[in-house]
């Protein structure tokens, strides 16, 4: 009696018998032919109830005639409880009055007495492909209902509706969403497309018209279509609409779909973009006058101090250095003191004048942007410096090559700048050392040059890059410029758009840092 093995799993069976040994034999061939099943014994009704209360089977095997509460009024029961609860009626050729009663609520499934399994078999796989497949509706019916949610959502968050317009009875569908967009309650009228167009703009109506009956000829538009909506209530809304003709099998055009986009929100938002750039267009141009103008100004300043003081300032050298000859003489100590002091002192005012010059001149010059090597120059630098003090004992920690797009004029004097300033103020250290190099930090290159000497507090950090500004005493270190080098190094590093900042410890030395931007732009 055995047979091959059927699929069949999650489900629970109760077989319902008053007879001992039936019961037994039919549960022991039911569980070798269908092992994924979970079968369940019970001797007579009033247990198969109570069974079933316990555990939901989907299926109930049951007899007819038993003591206590025969099978009849058992499945009555069953069926008050689940009518989709599926009863199979095990019983003999003479039971006619219960086949009645058993026709009359519901049970289509029998199995005569004596059993022959190959029949019960047979029913039972009928039963268990049908729950099966209703297991596999119900998944599918679940899944469908959970994407139409999960659309519906989508729709709704997105401002996004969409229709369905059949070519041939003119019938049209409209999402929940689109009715939320035209003003309406979902539901409150019934789709047409003659309801859309009253609510389009009168002014855009015909557009709408015109471009659904291209595509109804089958053109392909090249863009979305934007126009404008007023609402029941009077609210005008923009809308981005696009659609699409579907065909049937014959390349016959059978119906259209389209969206209907809500921008409203976009649109105003794109809309006040445009004002506060034409705003800040104005402001730009308004501050580029105002800064043009001031550059004339610097400009003009500029020629005065180069040009129309440095004639009275030579005269004045010529006078001072006339009277220090004079005074050579003199038995007054103090006129020959006076004269020298005075003559050092134009000689300072004519180097500031050529130091504000040579600023200005790093700010207007023509930034010529082609590949350079900061390594090469930084080693040529550093030869300079050791030839001019062949005496000091300077490790400098250089790299191999390191390319960079910029002026090569100005990077150049950059690295002289930062480098002098680290052989100036490493000085008085035994074992001075000097290093230039690059770190990667948060997305951009870095470099640096870094001394052991001197260093600064950083109180006075923000004097390091002003004009005329220095955070050393006069005299604490062999100097004779101008307290621009620094300055003109900002100016440098800004014509390469980057940035310029610095780190000292007194005593412990100090660390330059800046950026170049990848490709400067030629000014």
């Amino acid at each position: 009696m055995e047979r091959p093995e059927r699929q069949a799993e999650n489900i629970v069976l109760v077989y319902v018998e008053d007879e001992a040994d039936a019961r037994e034999m039919v549960c022991r061939m039911l569980g070798m032919n269908y092992p994924g099943v979970t079968i369940i014994p019970a001797e007579n009704g009033a247990a198969g109830l109570a069974v079933f209360r316990e555990h939901a089977p989907q299926v109930v095997m049951t007899d007819i005639n038993m003591p206590v509460m025969d099978g009849i009024r058992m499945s009555r029961e069953i069926k008050a409880l689940n009518p989709e609860t599926v009863i199979v009626a095990v019983t003999a050729h003479s039971d006619t009055s219960y086949l009645m009663s058993a026709i009359e609520i519901g049970i289509d499934r029998y199995v005569l007495k004596p059993i022959n399994y190959d029949e019960l078999f047979a029913v039972l796989d009928a039963i268990f492909e049908d729950l099966a497949l209703k297991r596999l509706v119900r998944e599918q019916t679940r899944r469908l209902e959970a994407s139409e949610r999960q659309l519906s959502e989508a729709q709704k968050i997105a401002h996004l509706g969409s229709w369905q317009w059949e070519l041939g009875d003119g019938t049209m569908s409209w999402s929940d969403e689109l009715y939320r967009i035209l003003g309406l309650v979902p539901g409150s009228v019934a789709p047409s497309m003659e309801g859309a167009l009253e609510l389009v703009h009168p002014e855009d109506r015909g557009a709408v018209q015109a471009r659904t009956e291209e595509i109804r000829r089958g053109l392909i538009p090249d863009r979305p279509l934007f126009f404008r909506i007023l609402r029941p209530d009077g609210v005008q809304r923009i809308i981005r609409g696009q659609a699409e003709l579907i065909r049937d099998g014959a390349g016959n055009g059978v119906s259209i779909i389209g969206s209907a986009h809500d921008v409203t929100e976009i649109k105003e938002a794109e809309e006040k973009i445009r004002s506060l750039t034409c705003e800040l267009e104005q402001r730009v141009i308004q501050r580029t006058s105002q800064l043009e103008a001031t550059v004339r100004e610097l400009e003009s300043f500029s020629h005065v101090v180069s040009h129309d003081l440095r004639a009275p300032l030579a005269r004045l050298e010529g006078f001072c250095r006339a009277l220090v000859e004079d005074c050579s003489g003199c038995p007054n100590r103090n006129c020959s003191e006076y004269a020298e002091r005075a003559e050092r002192v134009v000689r300072q005012v004519k180097r500031i004048i050529d130091a504000f010059n040579s600023l200005s001149h790093y700010a207007r010059c023509h930034l010529s942007v082609a590949d350079v090597d900061l390594a090469a120059i930084a080693r040529e630098v550093a030869q300079r410096l050791g030839e001019n003090e062949p005496g000091r004992r300077v490790e400098f920690v250089l790299p191999q090559r390191l390319m960079v797009r910029g002026d090569g004029r100005l990077l150049q004097t950059l690295l002289e700048i930062l480098l002098g300033n680290a052989w100036k103020f490493s000085a008085k250290k035994d074992a001075a050392r000097i290093e230039f190099g690059v770190i990667p930090r948060e997305g951009e290159l870095v470099y640096f040059v870094r001394d052991n000497g001197a260093g600064f507090d950083m109180k006075y950090v923000g004097k390091l890059f002003k004009p005329f500004q220095t955070v050393h005493s006069p005299g604490e270190y062999a100097w004779d410029g101008t307290s621009i080098g620094l300055a003109t190094v900002h100016s440098v590093v800004l014509r390469h758009g980057g940035k310029v900042w610095a780190e000292g410890v007194v005593g412990e030395g100090a660390t330059f840092y800046f950026t170049l931007v990848e490709n400067p732009e030629p000014q």
